[in-house]
Formats: C-alpha cells, sequence, structure tokens
C-alpha cells in the first residue's frame, strides 16, 4: 500500500471518528459520572465493537447485511432499543455530588459490555466499513495484510479519539461535581441516547 494511500485514510478515519455519536456521548458520559478509569473500560468495549465489525467486513457479512433489509432492520432495531434503554435509565439515575473519589456504580465487565453492545448494534457503521474499506485495498497485492494494517489504523485513531475526549471530559469533571449539575448531565445524556436510539430506530438503508 501506497503512503499517500494510507494517509488518506488516516485523515478520513480522524474524520469518522471525531463525528459525535453514541460512543462519545457514552465515553464523555462516563467520564464525567464516573471518571477516567471507567471511561477507559467503556471505551474498551466499544474498540471491540469496532474489531467485531471489522472482521465482519473482512469475512464480507458487510455486504449480506447492506443486501439484506431483514437483517439491517433487526441490527438496527436491537440498537436502538438498547439505547433508549440506556438514556431513559440515564434520565433518571439518582442525582449525587461527585467527591473525586466514586466509587463505580457498574463493574468492569459491565462497563465493558456496554460499550460493546452501544457500538456493535449500529448498521450503519458496518455498512459504511464495508463501502470504505474497499477503496483503500490494492487487489494486486496481498489482501489479508492490506485489511490487517487498515483495520489496526482504524482502531487506534478510534481509540485516541475516544481518549481525547475522555481526557477533556475528566478535565471539567471538577467543576461539575456539585449534585444539581450531575442532575442536568444526566438529563442531557439521558437525552442525547434517547435521541439517538430513535434517530437510529428512523435510518433507512
Amino acid at each position: 500500500m501506497l503512503l499517500s494511500v494510507w494517509l488518506t485514510f488516516v485523515a478520513a478515519c480522524i474524520v469518522f471518528s471525531i463525528s459525535p455519536g453514541a460512543g462519545t456521548v457514552a465515553t464523555i458520559s462516563h467520564s464525567l459520572s464516573g471518571g477516567f478509569k471507567q471511561a477507559c473500560k467503556n471505551i474498551a468495549g466499544l474498540q471491540l465493537a469496532l474489531v467485531t465489525h471489522l472482521l465482519i467486513v473482512s469475512i464480507g457479512l458487510g455486504a449480506l447485511l447492506a443486501s439484506s433489509a431483514i437483517a439491517f432492520t433487526v441490527v438496527k432495531y436491537l440498537g436502538a432499543a438498547y439505547l433508549l434503554y440506556l438514556g431513559i435509565s440515564k434520565f433518571f439515575e439518582k442525582s449525587v455530588a461527585l467527591t473525586g473519589k466514586e466509587v463505580a456504580n457498574k463493574t468492569s465487565s459491565q462497563l465493558i459490555k456496554q460499550g460493546f453492545i452501544v457500538n456493535l448494534m449500529n448498521p450503519k457503521s458496518i455498512i459504511f466499513l464495508a463501502a470504505f474499506l474497499p477503496q483503500f485495498v490494492n487487489p494486486t497485492q496481498d489482501m489479508t495484510g492490506q485489511y490487517l494494517l487498515l483495520g489496526v489504523t482504524v482502531v487506534m485513531i478510534d481509540c485516541a479519539v475516544m481518549f481525547s475526549y475522555a481526557t477533556l471530559a475528566s478535565a471539567v469533571k471538577p467543576w461539575l461535581g456539585k449534585a444539581k449539575f450531575v442532575a442536568l448531565q444526566n438529563r442531557v445524556f439521558g437525552s442525547l441516547f434517547v435521541m439517538m436510539g430513535i434517530a437510529l430506530a428512523r435510518v433507512e438503508r
């Protein structure tokens, strides 16, 4: 793969990762409510889902999802339902002042699983990758090596972007730790999850 092609891919991935989505909202929400470490566990789940998407695309299932209305609809509504569940739960979450020594109300496995499901149940992501990745693959060269390089690049960039969001959110956390601000955060992020769930449910192929 030519360096110029890879650099173009990197630029496109940065734009793709920076664009706000459910994963971004989840990362910022966890950073503000539970701190940087809690957000990192959520990010781990997001990246596991991204790797799963890449595997799905690399073996050709992404094209199947893109061509099957039933498969697309099932995944879409499952994802929308989960985002609505997260939104309603967050909206009504008990508001307490943050002291900087909070005990996470979720285990590591729960945080990873939540991030995984949020990212996994997004059929548009799979279809985007299915249409996006092949544009940078040279069919005359080793396909496996190229897909591996592109996959690692996507994950590394997305990790960097999500960690940046988590770091920024953690930095402002001390100023937003009062109970009234926590209540506002819960309402805002809960509403964002609900809106994203509704938006996902309305998405067409």
